[in-house]
């Protein structure tokens, strides 16, 4: 070899990454990699008492602590979850009926809220709910009078066939005078508890329409409000 001559040095080359600038994935690539290591690799650790009471820990879930609360902590014993135990039948039961008892909650609630706009949807003032209730009562009244007038028929009609009950004395009553003794005495029987069930209506209705009314100003006030805002 002359001395002229030069020697060529060998060339390194660079490990080939897709793309002109592949140094780019480098960050998003160690990302990946580090969310595919272990658990365990991480730091984490688990704990829970057994059943005598003692502490146990593991870097990973443990079958001991399958049935019981367990608490996941950082390689510098940070707190960072808890694992509530599983619930028992009892306690599953417990569950099932407070969820029951809200979801009838919420029911009672939107059925209130219903009859609430059909309230003031029916009622457009206080004298509307007044004229309600007077037509009602009105209609109790006359089925009150109407008892009225068919007990005192009857009563008539038994004290007519009780006079001619006289005639008879020391003898067989025929059995017309039986009849009408009987279906007189019968009708006064039902139409009195029918009457006294009429009048109690009256209370009823007057109860009925107090609620009511207090109920429309609540809601009547606090539509009001919702349009002054």
């Amino acid at each position: 070899m002359s001395s002229g001559t030069k020697k060529r040095l060998p060339t390194l080359r660079t490990p080939c990454v897709p793309g002109a600038s592949g140094l780019r994935w480098l960050p998003f690539l160690t990302i990946v990699w580090i969310a595919l290591l272990p658990r365990a690799v991480m730091g984490q650790i688990y704990s829970c008492k057994d059943a005598a009471g003692r502490t146990i820990s593991s870097d990973r879930l443990m079958p001991k602590c399958a049935d019981r609360a367990t608490r996941e902590f950082s390689n510098t014993g940070i707190l960072k979850s808890e694992i509530s135990a599983p619930l028992n039948a009892e306690q599953k039961r417990q569950l099932q009926v407070q969820e029951e008892k809200r979801h009838t909650a919420n029911i009672l609630l939107e059925e209130e809220r219903q009859q609430g706009r059909a309230l003031l949807a029916r009622y457009r003032s206080e004298n509307d709910i007044a004229t309600s209730r007077q037509y009602y009562l009105t209609l109790s009244k006359d089925t009150i009078k109407r008892d009225q007038e068919w007990i005192l028929d009857a009563e008539r009609q038994l004290k007519e066939a009780q006079a001619e009950t006289e005639f008879y004395k020391n003898k067989k009553l025929p059995s017309a005078l039986k009849k009408r003794l009987n279906d007189a005495q019968t009708a006064i029987n039902d139409a009195r508890p029918d009457m006294i069930e009429h009048q109690n209506e009256i209370g009823g209705i007057n109860t009925k329409f107090d609620a009511m009314l207090a109920r429309y100003r609540v809601l009547r006030g606090n539509a009001l409000s919702a349009t002054s805002r």
